[in-house]
């Protein structure tokens, strides 16, 4: 049986979590006494006084609300567990709503517990489909309108960053007066995130175009992006492609591409005409390339320091040169 006073939320949309947390702290502050009456608690707070604010009673009110972020997060799973017996007995007069900002370990007794007794909510964020839609609604909420054509757009420079996609939108609104946000106005205001900055790196690469592709990849390091990330992306975009150019060639209707792959539908059409431009070979030598720079880089071949990244610099533009030619 759900007990009504125990709450789980938990998930990766940090963006909406954060959103109903302030609202629903918000709410309880404006009862009688909630100032006096809500408590949050970080997840690596000691037992002991965790369990003391469990049992606390309510002052000139009739509940309390304590918030409690992280706490599987921060806790092994032994400490989680003699939560347990606390929370089998939580006063009626506290509320506890627990918060984890990522997707908790469902192997644990404290999560398995909670599966059963609390009111579970999970925050997950939107992909495809649902993200254009997600872009549509968060435009109209700073009066402002966009077609789904220019939401798929902007997703696809942003990616699922909901924060960063909520501040563009409210420039974007600003900028557009009332008018309809369109994709000039994108290109205009919108500075591309590294994930489009990759996805124009090879893109050049697939247009045989070293020397950009090389200018784009100077350009991402001069930013203060770190060489293992750029090769971690790098090496994500040609899976994509490989993955991709199996599904087109089987002739896989474009949607289903992108809810199988979990990627947004405008990347899908963007990525399918890259591929036309490499074979499998080309990308399973690029892909095998990388890996080998992992592999080499973990056995000690390649000693990369974050002050003198010169030699994964120079293994990645070899890549990048082998699979163009």
């Amino acid at each position: 049986m759900k007990m009504q006073n125990l709450i789980l939320w938990h998930g990766d949309d940090l963006f909406s979590l954060q959103k109903e947390l302030a609202r629903w702290r918000k709410a309880f502050l404006e009862k009688p006494g909630g100032d006096m009456n809500l408590e949050e608690l970080d997840g690596n707070s000691s037992l002991p006084n965790l369990k003391n604010s469990l049992r606390a009673l309510p002052f000139l009110a009739e509940k309390r609300l304590v918030i409690l972020k992280n706490f599987m997060a921060d806790q092994n799973a032994d400490t989680q567990r003699d939560l347990i017996p606390s929370l089998e007995n939580l006063p009626e007069t506290t509320v506890l709503l627990m918060v984890e900002m990522s997707q908790p370990d469902k192997r644990t007794a404290l999560y398995k517990f909670l599966a059963q007794a609390a009111t579970a909510k999970a925050f997950t964020k939107p992909k495809g489909p649902l993200l254009t839609g997600w872009i549509i609604k968060q435009a109209q909420s700073h009066k402002s309108q966009i077609d789904s054509s220019s939401a798929s757009y902007l997703a696809s420079l942003i990616g699922d960053n909901l924060f960063r996609l909520d501040n563009e939108i409210q420039k974007l609104a600003l900028y557009s007066e009332g008018k309809q946000i369109s994709i000039p106005m994108i290109d205009e205001l919108v500075s591309s995130s590294t994930e489009q900055s990759i996805f124009l790196l090879t893109d050049q690469l697939a247009k045989k175009d070293i020397k950009s592709a090389l200018a784009t990849l100077s350009e991402l390091l001069n930013q203060g992006n770190e060489v293992p990330y750029l090769f971690a992306m790098i090496a994500r975009q040609f899976r994509l492609m490989l993955e991709m150019k199996s599904l087109s060639e089987n002739r896989i209707p474009q949607n289903v591409i992108a809810s199988k792959m979990k990627v947004h539908p405008f990347v899908v059409k963007t990525t399918q005409s890259q591929c036309r431009n490499f074979t499998y070979g080309q990308l399973k030598r690029g892909l095998k390339q990388l890996l080998e720079i992992d592999k080499r880089l973990k056995n000690g071949q390649i000693h990369f320091r974050q002050t003198e990244p010169e030699q994964y610099i120079l293994a990645l533009e070899r890549v990048l040169i082998n699979t163009a030619n």
